[in-house]
């Protein structure tokens, strides 16, 4: 039905090559989720193949995209503009008559009340903006489904409503998505973009494997190869430490040889022509040999040796009677007492007030002198000046010694010197929470509040960002609906509801519910 033929993809700016030679089919049935790191092409490939007038403007490709007569569909990871500025019945009142439209708000939760508002859809939370972005794409009843991060923003009861659709949906998905339970219990076939060797290489791979079995055989294949590179390696030093040895003495016996030994030193030359002939074998058999490869997504994110908290010391004891957003009542009778160096998980439906809460928190614990905090707002965008490039964003007084830790910072994070001196506008989204956890480390908190601190890093790189929050010694409060974060990161799970914040043990998240409400 899809179907994509010799694809090379190069970006303009800099005439990196993000996709090489890329060629697969979408059929019928077919779940293929595309993973990668950050700013590796994964949103380029997408936008290529359903809009290529945006597409063309910082792009060029080669290749052919074949999907007609099919009628495809797109779901960018960013709402366009377009949208925003138009009220939401603008966009609902051409359905008003077709039963779908209210089946389907349903399901995804959508407030009925909401439906047919006159509010503007850019005054709409994150999660509400993305139901109703899913909502109108549904009605479009496509013959294909292309998704770029489908649940972002969403809370658990939604994340569970898109997962159970892309796994029992009739229609193919090619989809973009960060979150490893869902590419675990949706995908069936995986494409994998990778810019290796600090970003100098372009790498993809297409396997009809499942999430789960496709990075286990992707982790045991880099470390069998760069186990067969190393002994091939080690081999090969051998030989041509055995081989010099042997040139070395024979050229020492030229050298010595008397010059009344004609036949000896012609002996000696022909050996010497044999002992070349083996170093030029040996070196082609080194060119040819195994070579090392490597894990872009393999980072760290050295938060283990930041400063701690004790284990008694009060982070915040919150007591609140209401909790607003404007004139709007959001919860009430809010408890939240947390000591020392917890790790809590806050979840709760779209629009419950999460970020509200979280917000006040920021702003009690920034009248503290003896907490240092770093907040990682949703809105991350927030936290950049998109003019600076990324080491001045890190480094703004030019100190040699700040930048130089900075640099090797950023090197860490698969962060290639050109992207150092970008201006942050040109990062992917990725990258930028990336910048952010630099910026982080420089920080140097001993608290973190983070909402929705995973949802941009790739699901190969998640495992690695809740090791180094395990790891940390300080306090970490986080509204989340990574269900692995949930489970394997938080010592306490609170879901905010209308009457307060209820107790949930994080072992709930092995199992996917959503009828615990806990969305």
């Amino acid at each position: 039905m899809l179907h994509v033929n010799n694809l090379t993809i190069i970006r303009n700016r800099d005439q990196q090559t993000l996709i090489s030679d890329l060629n697969f089919s979408l059929q019928k049935g077919d779940k293929l989720a595309v993973i990668g790191a950050e700013g590796n092409g994964k949103s380029s490939l997408l936008r290529v193949i359903c809009r290529p007038k945006e597409a063309a403007t910082y792009l060029d490709w080669t290749g052919e995209i074949f999907f007609g007569p099919y009628r495809i569909v797109y779901l960018a990871q960013e709402c366009p503009q377009e949208l925003l500025d138009k009220s939401i019945i603008e966009l609902t009142l051409p359905s008003a008559e077709d039963n779908e439209l209210y089946r389907l708000s349903g399901e995804l939760n959508l407030d009925s009340e909401l439906l047919f508002s006159s509010r503007e859809t850019g005054s709409l939370s994150g999660g509400e903006l993305m139901k109703l972005r899913l909502l109108l794409l549904f009605m479009t009843r496509p013959d294909i489904y292309v998704l770029d991060e489908p649940v972002n923003d969403l809370d658990l009861a939604g994340i569970h409503y898109i997962e159970n659709f892309i796994k029992n949906s009739a229609e193919p998905i090619l989809y973009v998505s960060h979150d490893e339970t869902l590419l675990e219990k949706s995908a069936n076939r995986i494409l994998h973009i990778e810019q290796i060797w600090r970003r100098t290489e372009a790498r993809v791979t297409y396997s009809g494997l499942g999430f789960r079995e496709y990075r286990e055989q992707f982790i045991y294949n880099v470390e069998r190869q760069n186990k067969l590179a190393a002994k091939e390696e080690k081999d090969y030093q051998a030989k041509m430490q055995r081989h010099l040895a042997i040139q070395d003495k024979v050229h020492r016996d030229q050298e010595n040889i008397s010059r009344q030994d004609p036949s000896g030193g012609r002996l000696l030359k022909k050996k010497m022509h044999a002992v070349k002939s083996t170093g030029r074998r040996l070196e082609r058999e080194h060119e040819t040999q195994t070579q090392r490869t490597d894990r872009e997504e393999d980072v760290e994110f050295f938060l283990e040796d930041l400063a701690g908290i004790p284990n008694n010391k009060e982070v915040i004891n919150l007591q609140l009677p209401e909790l607003y957003a404007g004139n709007k009542l959001l919860a009430k009778d809010i408890s939240l007492l947390i000591r020392g160096p917890e790790r809590i998980g806050i979840t709760g439906m779209n629009g419950c007030g999460k970020t509200t809460l979280l917000r006040r928190i920021v702003d009690l614990l920034a009248k503290r002198s003896d907490i240092e905090v770093f907040y990682l707002p949703q809105d991350w965008q927030s936290l950049f000046a998109e003019a600076v490039s990324a080491l001045d964003y890190l480094d703004p007084q030019g100190v040699a010694v700040l930048r130089q830790e900075a640099a090797d910072l950023l090197g860490s994070l698969s962060f290639s010197r050109e992207e150092m001196l970008r201006t942050v506008d040109t990062l992917s989204g990725g990258q930028k929470v990336k910048l952010a956890f630099a910026k982080m480390r420089l920080t140097r908190p001993n608290v973190l509040i983070l909402d929705e601190p995973s949802r941009h890093l790739s699901p190969l790189t998640n495992p690695a960002f809740r090791d180094s929050i395990a790891a940390y010694p300080g306090c970490v409060i986080s509204v989340s609906h990574d269900r692995v974060f949930l489970r394997e990161i938080c010592t306490d799970v609170l879901r905010l509801t209308a009457e307060g914040l209820i107790e949930e043990d994080p072992l709930l998240y092995m199992e996917d519910d959503a009828s615990r409400g806990t969305s």
